[in-house]
């Protein structure tokens, strides 16, 4: 009996990145002990890049799957796609923002030159403060970045093909052999696929945040950056 053909777009699947990816984290930051999130006094943004990273998605419909190989994704990385491995990563920029609580709206605001100023009065010495809340921001921009290869099938047979449906050999060069073409696939069956802009992981932290550090109090959902 001939097995039947694997539909590699409703399958787990893993994607490679070689190259640089530009990250995000953020941390809220407070010098008194914290019971409400009004108590939080600062916010910390470190930017950097990583390299080396494996992404794995195990709830493959099929537009996920399509939005690897065309490479289509938002400005993070999409809800579906979880860090299987992070080889190096390197932080070289900080941005630290003062929090302020105004009616219903959440205020990030830069430190202005006399906030940052150790000589001045106005000085916050954001490096002395601890840090206050179980949940950080910590995002990938892939946008900016083209994958090495997809592992298909990542579960079972792990089939690694490049971006043009050629399974790649031992030394990660393609072979004669095809899995999929993207002239033979209709981008409309594959438009159902989540994505996710900077803003809407900003949202989803902050309500996590709430949930899991203020869960007695009702989330702040209008932030102004």
């Amino acid at each position: 009996m001939t097995k039947p053909k694997k539909d590699y777009f409703k399958l787990p699947f893993e994607v490679y990145y070689s190259q640089y990816i530009p990250v995000t984290e953020c941390q809220f930051k407070s010098d008194i002990d914290v019971k409400k999130f009004s108590d939080i006094k600062a916010m910390q943004q470190t930017k950097g890049g990583c390299w080396g990273v494996t992404f794995v998605c195990d709830k493959n419909n099929g537009p996920e799957l399509y939005c690897c190989i065309t490479n289509s994704h938002d400005e993070v990385q999409p809800p579906w796609f979880d860090v299987e491995e992070e080889q190096d990563v390197e932080f070289n920029d900080v941005d630290n923002f003062t929090v302020a609580v105004k009616g219903d709206k959440i205020i990030f605001r830069y430190f202005d030159e006399e906030e940052s100023d150790e000589d001045s009065e106005e000085y916050v010495n954001i490096d002395s403060m601890d840090f206050c809340c179980f949940n950080t921001l910590f995002a990938y921009h892939l946008d900016q970045s083209t994958p090495d290869y997809i592992v298909l099938d990542a579960e079972d047979s792990r089939i690694k093909v490049n971006l043009d449906g050629y399974v790649l050999d031992e030394n990660d060069l393609p072979t004669s052999k095809r899995v999929f073409s993207l002239d033979n696939l209709n981008g409309e069956d594959f438009e159902n696929c989540d994505h996710r802009e900077i803003y809407d992981l900003r949202d989803e932290w902050i309500n996590n945040v709430f949930s899991n550090d203020f869960p007695k109090e009702k989330p702040l959902t209008h932030m102004d950056w």
